[in-house]
């Protein structure tokens, strides 16, 4: 059963109108070096460990547990990857998965679509990526979107990211706006 905790109306209307259709799952696989930041993340235990979490992640959400991976799971400080809830999930709901490679800092060992994207710099040089790679990457966005939407017409779409140190440049992004997001954007730390 599925409940509903906040704005009831908008969620009733989502439920109406999806009932019956089958999820999709979208990840969006990218890399900043913000990541590289020692303690910036969790989502690794070392600067080095790191820069393979997303391709670890990619990996074991298209092909689930492998005793001999090419890029295993990074070792952590604390917890379990939120990578073995989405692969429980995807798997127990049949789930198709798409994997988009927005920028790293080399190709999934796995099939993934290439958006022509660039790892981002670190957010402290005040521009972590080209102005000409964040309109691309949008433009991507919005082509993919309409593309699964079309090709799979009875699916709702899900979209998850694996961006390590993507959550700290989204305060930071915030905050530069005028935000107040401070408590309010999720971490990898608890």
């Amino acid at each position: 059963m599925i409940h509903i905790y906040t704005q009831i109306e908008q969620g009733e209307q989502w439920l109406a109108r999806y009932r019956g259709y089958a999820p999709i799952f979208a990840c969006v696989l990218g890399f900043t070096e913000t990541g590289m930041i020692p303690s910036i993340s969790a989502a690794g235990k070392t600067p080095s460990d790191r820069q393979y979490t997303a391709i670890a992640d990619a990996e074991f959400l298209h092909s689930g547990p492998n005793s001999q991976p090419k890029y295993p799971l990074p070792p952590l400080h604390a917890g379990a990857s939120p990578v073995l809830i989405s692969r429980a999930v995807v798997e127990a709901l049949s789930m198709p998965v798409y994997l988009f490679n927005a920028g790293l800092p080399q190709p999934p060992s796995v099939p993934a679509i290439d958006l022509g994207g660039t790892p981002a710099k670190c957010l402290s040089q005040g521009q972590a990526m080209s102005l000409a790679i964040v309109n691309h990457l949008l433009a991507q966005g919005l082509l993919w979107g309409e593309r699964l939407a079309q090709f799979l017409p009875q699916s709702y779409l899900i979209i998850g990211e694996c961006v390590v140190g993507g959550t700290t440049t989204a305060l930071a992004v915030l905050t530069a706006l005028g935000i107040p997001a401070t408590g309010k954007v999720n971490s990898s730390h608890p």
